[in-house]
């Protein structure tokens, strides 16, 4: 089967939010494209890299094909609107067949998607064999016609461990770009870019953490950066602490880094009930925001009073930034053009160097 691409395609280096979807309070729960494309714009004007739309933190298990599309293609307009040529990134979360995978890249292609990012199906975990999985990434990457990046979560494919020789075979297929690694392995990340500083792989592969709390750690050993959930909440401190970080400016790095590891932490312990909440308060979103596709429960109470206490801090840098008008120096993701004057803070904070007091949704 040939190759789909015919010139391989690079998968910059940086900060990426894989977002979260939202949703209408009706009893068809239809998304909430409005809040979408604000988020979009949000996300834009940040600095960081890119987006993944349609990963594990959207909910992607509950949406349909058309609702991927839709996502995808608000997210493209609402970035490229603002000016900003990133990167958008559909998941497939969720495809347990070749064909289906393969269904899902083409209609992301279609919709705009610049990647996919592809966990392997794991519903028969006994049969997937390393030989199984490598022949699984290596046809649909021979027919996607946009790249693919790997996706390694043990945590939503039965405990499946893509292990190092895996992901560096993978890696020589000039339609594999990368791999995200949300196993949280910062060894793993060691070993490969050893590979890849070698030139292995033959064809260029960006190594991304799945989350920033090791973010420092991960930059150390040679990764590139990391597609994390923190951006939905604060893109800016991310962001700044990965420039920081690349340019060795490391004593600075940590000041971010320990907010964003406590921030991570907290949110992390409220799954993506706490996630949603705390990206609707942060962002001073409606209420409904928060809501996730049911069967899944509302956010209990005492999950949104932990939110609160351990999102604080991070909150407050993320609107001094933003008031500042920050959106990242020459080793952070696409640009867009600054405009002069006063900056309007996107939610809680600090608004054009103004402390308001953080709001209680």
């Amino acid at each position: 089967m040939p190759i789909a691409t015919s010139q391989p395609k690079v998968l910059p280096p940086g900060i990426y939010c894989p977002t979260v979807t939202f949703f209408q309070p009706t009893p068809e729960q239809g998304l909430d494209l409005d809040t979408h494309v604000k988020h979009m714009e949000f996300l834009a004007r940040s600095g960081i890299a890119g987006v993944v739309v349609q990963g594990s933190t959207a909910e992607a298990v509950a949406l349909d094909y058309e609702e991927r599309k839709t996502l995808i293609r608000t997210a493209k307009e609402a970035w490229r609107r603002v000016g900003n040529t990133g990167p958008i990134i559909a998941g497939t979360v969720g495809a347990q067949s070749s064909r289906e995978a393969l269904k899902m890249c083409r209609d992301a292609h279609e919709a705009g998607a610049d990647f996919a990012l592809v966990l392997p199906p794991s519903y028969y975990p006994s049969a997937m064999t390393p030989d199984a999985i490598q022949a699984f990434f290596e046809e649909l990457a021979s027919a996607s016609p946009i790249p693919i990046i790997i996706y390694s979560y043990p945590g939503v494919c039965s405990g499946i461990q893509m292990d190092t020789d895996l992901i560096c075979k993978l890696a020589r297929h000039p339609n594999i770009v990368g791999v995200k690694h949300t196993d949280h392995d910062v060894g793993r990340i060691a070993r490969e870019t050893a590979f890849a500083k070698k030139n292995d792989f033959g064809s260029p592969f960006t190594i991304l953490g799945g989350a920033t709390d090791y973010l420092l750690g991960a930059l150390a050993v040679g990764g590139k950066g990391a597609i994390t959930g923190m951006t939905n909440v604060a893109p800016r401190v991310c962001a700044k602490a990965f420039e920081l970080a690349s340019a060795g400016r490391v004593e600075e790095a940590l000041e971010f880094a320990g907010l964003i590891s406590q921030a991570e932490w907290g949110m992390g312990k409220g799954a993506i009930l706490g996630t949603k909440y705390m990206v609707a308060w942060a962002n001073n979103y409606p209420l409904t925001a928060a809501l996730a596709r049911k069967p899944l429960a509302l956010c209990p109470e005492s999950t949104k009073e932990h939110v609160r206490a351990v999102g604080a801090e991070i909150v407050e840098m993320e609107r001094q930034l933003e008031a500042q008008g920050w959106t990242g120096g020459s080793d952070s993701g696409s640009k867009i053009a600054q405009s002069d004057g006063p900056k309007k803070a996107n939610g809680n904070g600090i608004v054009n160097g103004v402390k308001e007091a953080i709001g209680v949704l």
